[in-house]
């Protein structure tokens, strides 16, 4: 993304709309108050096996994503509390799974709220029921959150819903809110639990530099192809820690990691949060913990570029990575039986800006599975996951 730095100062005017039915239809772009162009953080908050996720925007408005289970629900009301958080200008609840939307109703009791979107499928669950309820006995009205529907668009900053894309799906994870976030040359998306149908249907650009990964981490999201068109600098995954869903798979952590994104974990590292000033974007973490959940290590001498993974068995793979200029690294593959002996697989020496590469073919024998790649220079190493399929 081009760095360019611009800062307008808009004075729009917010326009409501309202009806009777609790689901307005929006098309309107609700403008929002002056732009000073600060600091636009994003808390990705630890709820668990759940999401909750809030925004305080470079015009000083706030939004909350979802917030969690019922039970969690302090952790996200304590949250905001020690942020000094009084108002909430924009409440998103993704789709109503408990999850997602299971604190939406406290949190609503608890703090003023501005406008509220959700997409438009009911569920026949008290939270649900219990949800639209506060939501009207509070005088608030929903308006329905599906793409193409703009919740305010300045020159420097735009959030919009980009999914979902329809209004008949068999699961209720694809009828999830996808917002896109844009701050100057920053994109930030927030996926909600959208599986592969609702990704493959996203007609808008997709590059991002953070995403908030679909589903926490489960294989029903984040196909080859999306992960490809986002190539983040960051993915998030909010998942509980020891949870009975085995969220994230391994597989999706090394999808997103074989794209060059460093990948941050609610259940090994706390609250998460990203700062951006419209052309950098750190995250960190709270906990003290590596969100590597496997044996990898990596030198930071040794980075990785690129990695074909998954692949089919039979199938080349293609590893780049960034090292030490004019130094020679050895790659080793090693599947159960032992090292590869694939042709490609010799030690190389890099160029001059420390760019090195290999491809070599994956044997039809090798059983599906994950295994390790190591990449050595005789000092430093790191290590990285291939997964072959059938």
């Amino acid at each position: 993304m081009k760095k360019i730095r611009i800062v307008l100062l808009i004075c729009l005017c917010l326009l409501v709309v309202g009806c009777d039915n609790p689901f307005v239809e929006s098309d309107d772009k609700t403008s929002v108050s002056t732009f000073s162009g600060d600091t636009l953080r994003v808390n990705y908050i630890d709820v668990g096996q759940g999401d909750s996720i809030f925004i305080q925007l470079p015009n000083k408005e706030t939004m909350l994503i979802d917030a969690g289970e019922a039970y969690e629900v302090d952790n996200v009301i304590n949250y905001l509390n020690n942020l000094g958080i009084k108002k909430i200008d924009y409440v998103v609840g993704t789709h109503p799974h408990t999850d997602h939307i299971g604190g939406l109703e406290e949190v609503i009791n608890t703090f003023d709220v501005g406008t509220i979107y959700m997409p438009k499928v009911s569920s026949n669950s008290k939270t649900f029921e219990d949800l639209l309820t506060t939501i009207s006995n509070k005088g608030l009205k929903v308006k329905t959150a599906k793409s193409g529907v703009v919740v305010f668009d300045e020159d420097n900053l735009k959030l919009e819903f980009i999914a979902p894309n329809s209004d008949n799906y068999s699961n209720l994870n694809n009828y999830s809110a996808v917002l896109k976030l844009t701050y100057l040359d920053n994109t930030f998306l927030f996926m909600g639990d959208a599986e592969t149908l609702s990704e493959d249907e996203i007609t808008s650009d997709v590059d991002a530099d953070v995403i908030k990964v679909g589903h926490h981490g489960s294989d029903s999201s984040s196909s080859v192809e999306f992960v490809k068109k986002v190539s983040p600098e960051y993915a998030i995954i909010m998942v509980g820690e020891g949870n009975s869903y085995n969220h994230p798979y391994q597989s999706i952590i090394d999808r997103y990691e074989s794209v060059g994104a460093k990948v941050l974990r609610t259940d090994l590292d706390g609250n998460i949060v990203c700062d951006s000033d419209g052309v950098d974007v750190t995250c960190n973490g709270d906990k003290e913990s590596s969100s590597d959940s496997s044996s990898r290590t990596t030198s930071s001498n040794i980075n990785l570029v690129s990695l074909d993974s998954p692949v089919s068995k039979g199938s080349d793979v293609t590893v780049s990575i960034k090292g030490l200029p004019n130094t020679t690294y050895d790659i080793d593959v090693i599947y159960s039986s032992g090292a590869s002996k694939a042709s490609g697989l010799e030690d190389k020496t890099s160029d001059s800006e420390g760019n090195v590469s290999w491809t070599f073919k994956v044997s039809s024998n090798v059983k599906p599975g994950t295994y390790e790649v190591i990449i050595t220079d005789g000092e430093d190493s790191a290590s990285y996951s291939l997964e072959v399929t059938d």
